[in-house]
């Protein structure tokens, strides 16, 4: 019995250290403060409701940025939360327990989607920089940025918002900078948005027309260093999801070789809120973990 007793008592204190490391305890102290005036707790209601549609609206977007059907995303999600239901159930044996992981279960096709976009956006990117540099030298050599594009165009990896400029500026309007500023529009990329200025002065001083070459340079090295970061990133993420499986195969571990404080856990309060604990610890690491993670292309 002394024995186990150890073992809860580590436990205790681990998840006690990842509490206040966290800075868990300052937030509840504060959010106990603020709820003793009846106003503010109406404005943190508000507050949820609108997380809760906003979530619901980052959902469609996604959906609609990575074009995929939704009864596609809908599946997906009720596919999570039942395998979260499962494992919650075999780690915690309680229901409520297994409610919130299928409720996390249920939340992650989000995060694939959202992993899924980034890897759209940088093959995008990726494809826009070459672009750019074709037609940045072909610029230089022509004076001519329509016939540039008219003569790369072919051979563009990202083709579709060039092909619409000559569509524009050969049938509707033959204004280069309207056509221009459409283009960007279209494209929504700052270091686009910088490449489309310098070819619009350029209109009215050739000599500009070497410094797309330092704007398709200058996003080269963001590029570099996107790369850089995504790969140190996933080195983290994968120290951190291994460290997230020895912290859900703990409860496991105890249900296998330590019958007895596995039962203390699950059945009595304290266990029960140390499981509590330590789900809102996951739930707080992986939410700070995933907004540490910022593309440099926006």
């Amino acid at each position: 019995m002394i024995i186990y007793l150890t073992y809860f008592a580590v436990f205790l204190c681990l998840n006690a250290a990842i509490f206040l490391v966290g800075g868990l305890d300052k937030k509840i102290a504060e959010e106990k403060r603020r709820g003793k005036k009846a106003g503010e707790m109406k404005l943190r209601r508000q507050t949820a409701f609108t997380r809760l549609a906003r979530l619901g609206q980052d959902g469609r977007r996604l959906v609609r940025e990575v074009n995929i059907p939704s009864a596609v995303y809908w599946l997906l999600t009720v596919f999570g939360a039942g395998v979260g239901v499962a494992v919650g159930k075999l780690l915690f044996s309680h229901t409520f327990f297994a409610v919130i992981v299928g409720v996390l279960g249920a939340l992650s096709p989000q995060l694939f989607l959202r992993i899924k976009l980034a890897q759209v956006k940088n093959r995008r990117v990726e494809k826009l920089h070459s672009s750019m540099l074709i037609l940045s030298n072909s610029y230089i050599v022509t004076e001519d940025f329509i016939q540039s594009v008219r003569d790369n165009l072919g051979v563009l990896e990202y083709p579709a918002p060039f092909r619409d400029f000559l569509t524009y500026t050969n049938y509707i309007d033959g204004s280069m900078e309207t056509g221009l500023r459409r283009m960007e529009a279209q494209v929504g990329n700052d270091y686009f948005s910088q490449w489309v200025n310098v070819l619009i002065m350029a209109q009215n001083d050739r000599t500009m027309k070497y410094i797309t070459t330092s704007v398709v340079d200058a996003m080269a090295d963001v590029r570099q260093a996107q790369r850089e970061s995504d790969t140190a990133m996933y080195a983290i993420w994968r120290e951190y999801l291994t460290v997230l499986v020895l912290i859900f195969a703990a409860p496991l571990i105890f249900r296998v070789l330590m019958r007895d404080a596995y039962t203390v856990l699950v059945t009595t309060l304290p266990g029960q809120a140390l499981l509590t604990l330590l789900l809102a610890a996951v739930v707080f690491s992986l939410v700070r973990a995933y907004r540490l993670n910022k593309p440099l292309f926006i």
